[in-house]
Parts: C-alpha cells; structure tokens; sequence
C-alpha cells in the first residue's frame, strides 16, 4: 500500500525505497518459516524471488533503455526457476500433462506476439523468447490444479495467472498503446503475482513437511 501510495501521489523516493523492500519481504518471510526444513524447492523459489529483485532493481532505471532488457533477462531466468518450481511438483504429485491446459495458453501466447509483433522493433526477439518462458511457466502453474494440496494449487495459479497479466499490461503499454493508470495495474498485479506465490509455496512445502513426519 505504501509502495502503490508513492506510486499515485508521485513520490519517487517512497515508490523507490518499498519497491525494494517488497521482494525481500517475500523471501524472508519464505526462509524464516522453512528454516530447517531439508527440500530442495525452497531453494529453488527463493532463485525466483532474487532474480525477480534483480529485475526490479533493473528496471527501475528508466534512463538507459538498456537496462530494460537486463531486467528482462533477470525475469527470465526467474520464470525459469518457477517453471522448474512447478515442474519439479508435478513429478512429486505424479500429475500428468494436459492437453486441454495447453492449447488456451498457446493461443494467448500466438495473439499477444501477432499483435505486439510488429511494434517491437529490436526487442522482437527477447519479448518473444521471454513471452514463450512465461507461458511455459503458466501452462505448468495451471497443472497444479490438480495436485491433492487444494489450496497451495489455487494460490500458485492466481499468482501465475496476475504474473501474465502485469507483463502482458507492462509490453502493451511500453510497445503498444500506452494507457493511463497503466502503472498501477502492473504494479498491483506483479505484487498480487509474487504473494501468491511464495503464499503457494509456503502452504505446499509446510504440508511435504508434516506428510513426511508422519512416517
């Protein structure tokens, strides 16, 4: 709130300073709350949490265009860490892979490029790469709908599901068609995307760890 607060009334140095507070929030909270608990995935989403700071840490300096690409390439690898994340439960929870999960995301990830396409410019290539990870990314959060931890599957595609809208929001009003309000959306759905998340996280990990204590 603070954050979106400096933000709407323009102060730049409030919006700075909790724009870099929210990420490491995540994470402590995250570690503080698995501290001494031995899986591998905690390790890995907290990868996703500290390459997305990175990002934000990047994309925060609009001066030097050059840095938006930096900062997308920090996301990029942050979706991969999530996209392994989820791949990584998939296995675990023995859940099979959906066709019918498939085909609705290959159909935004063809309309968003067909649109944005043109517009792009020399960022044609790395939108696209970046685009194609994050559809990966939600293709395989949708798949934890159907893990038998109902609510951690919930969380983890809400946040999937805010992720694509702030970066689809994001690349429609930095290469499209700028519209007002434009950063608030962004902003709100990424903070959404990151709690939801490592909520997600939390809840699934908390719960291998009492499914495994009882043997």
């Amino acid at each position: 709130m603070l954050h979106l607060a400096g933000v709407i009334h323009e102060i730049p140095w409030l919006a700075k300073l909790t724009k870099l507070l929210l990420i490491p929030a995540l994470g402590f909270s995250l570690w503080d709350q698995t501290l001494g608990i031995k899986n591998r995935l905690i390790t890995l989403f907290l990868a996703a949490l500290l390459f997305s700071w990175f990002g934000d840490l990047l994309l925060m300096n609009t001066a030097d265009p050059s840095f938006f690409l930096y900062g997308l390439v920090c996301f990029l690898i942050a979706q991969l860490c999530y996209s392994y994340f989820f791949y990584t439960i998939m296995g675990q929870e023995k859940i099979s892979f959906s066709w019918l999960l498939f085909f609705p995301v290959v159909i935004y990830y063809a309309v968003l490029i067909s649109w944005l396409g043109p517009q792009l410019g020399g960022m044609k290539i790395p939108v696209m790469v970046y685009g194609a990870i994050i559809s990966v990314m939600l293709l395989l959060a949708l798949h934890q709908l159907y893990m038998p931890a109902v609510c951690a599957g919930r969380l983890f595609v809400l946040g999937a599901v805010f992720f694509v809208i702030s970066d689809t929001t994001l690349a429609i009003n930095k290469f499209s068609a700028p519209f007002p309000h434009a950063v608030l959306i962004i902003i709100l759905t990424y903070g959404l995307a990151q709690f939801f998340l490592t909520h997600g996280a939390l809840q699934y990990i908390l719960r291998e760890k009492s499914r495994h204590s009882l043997f």
